[in-house]
């Protein structure tokens, strides 16, 4: 089981229980206390209401065309096909329900400004798990709850694999495009480096004009050479979407990377607008071998340090460059993967 798949079972569960717990609270003040069966339905309501909301929040398809369409126009679109949704499965369980019992259609007439009291308050609980994954989705898988337990308040120190991951030719690229083009481009781009990223156990730190900064906890990296695999994996994604970069910009992009690894503070910064920094020589190291790979002809370029401590797949070829000067941080042997 993949990363990527764990992340959404754990997404999926997490919300079937939010719903289930919502459903019985609202059973506890609102239901027939009397009445048995109510806690037996308030579970399989809560199980059915959540099953929507992970399966648009998950559908890969249905998130792009949210996303391409503007804010206002996804945020009403969301909202009808939430609500028709939620009013469907209270009104068909509710009818089933009584009609089981007995009830009359009065009966269910009757009951109508319950469940759609009850509609109301699963919508409210919607918006809430929306809110909380965008939240998490702004500040990146895991950072809120790091926010929320203080996990970085206090300055700390970690070993970590950095990748920068830049465009090729984007100065051209901007200027044969229009603005809005290569805006969309890149943001797909962009898109398209996630699910790789979280296959290979990494985080998303930045995006930094056209490039993309790429972290690992320091084992995390270096297990089944995750750092060098997001490498590729990232190509395959690019390329499995080719026809779709060609009908809408005209070209498919292409990238290179560098990484390398060592120690950084990492803490909470800004007052205003916060987040979590990392600090340290690592950065500015792997940016210069980054910005080795036009000049060496690569697309991959790692340090000779980080190289000697994984277990590279057999498939993969690696080439000495030798030592290379970078600019501000020395002289480091450059190693080209393939």
């Amino acid at each position: 089981m993949t990363p990527r798949t764990k992340r959404k079972l754990k997404g999926a569960a997490g919300t079937v229980v939010f719903f289930v717990l919502t459903a019985l609270v609202w059973d506890l003040f609102m239901a027939d206390p009397d009445d048995g069966l109510q806690p037996f339905l308030a579970v399989i309501v809560g199980v059915l209401i959540s099953f929507p909301l992970i399966f648009f929040e998950s559908s890969a398809i249905l998130a792009d065309r949210f996303r391409r369409m503007p804010f206002a126009v996804g945020i009403l679109a969301k909202a009808v096909t939430y609500g028709v949704t939620l009013t469907s499965i209270f009104l068909g369980t509710g009818f089933i329900a009584g009609a089981s019992r007995g009830l009359t259609m009065a009966d269910f007439r009757e009951s109508l400004p319950q469940m759609l009291g009850a509609t109301g308050t699963a919508f409210v609980g919607y918006l809430v798990v929306i809110f909380v994954r965008q939240l998490n989705s702004l500040l990146g898988p895991g950072v809120l709850l790091r926010f929320i337990r203080g996990r970085y308040h206090a300055p700390r120190r970690e070993r970590r694999i950095f990748m920068f991951v830049d465009l090729e030719g984007s100065t051209e690229l901007s200027l044969e495009l229009s603005l809005e083009h290569y805006y969309g481009l890149v943001n797909d781009f962009f898109h398209d480096v996630g699910g790789p990223v979280i296959d290979a156990e990494g985080e998303i730190y930045e995006y930094v004009g056209d490039e993309v900064v790429i972290s690992w906890p320091h084992e995390s990296g270096l297990r089944n050479a995750n750092c060098v695999r997001a490498f590729f994996a990232i190509r395959e994604a690019v390329q499995r979407r080719a026809q779709d970069y060609r009908a809408r910009y005209g070209r498919v992009p292409r990238f290179k990377a560098g990484l390398h690894e060592g120690e950084v503070i990492v803490a909470e910064m800004g007052g205003l607008k916060k987040t979590i920094a990392f600090n340290g020589e690592v950065l500015n190291v792997t940016a210069r071998i980054q910005g080795e790979c036009n000049r060496l002809g690569q697309r991959l370029l790692a340090s000779r340090e980080l190289v000697d401590q994984l277990s590279l797949p057999d498939d993969l070829s690696t080439t000495s460059m030798g030592r290379v000067e970078l600019r501000g941080a020395g002289s480091k042997e450059i190693v080209a993967l393939a």
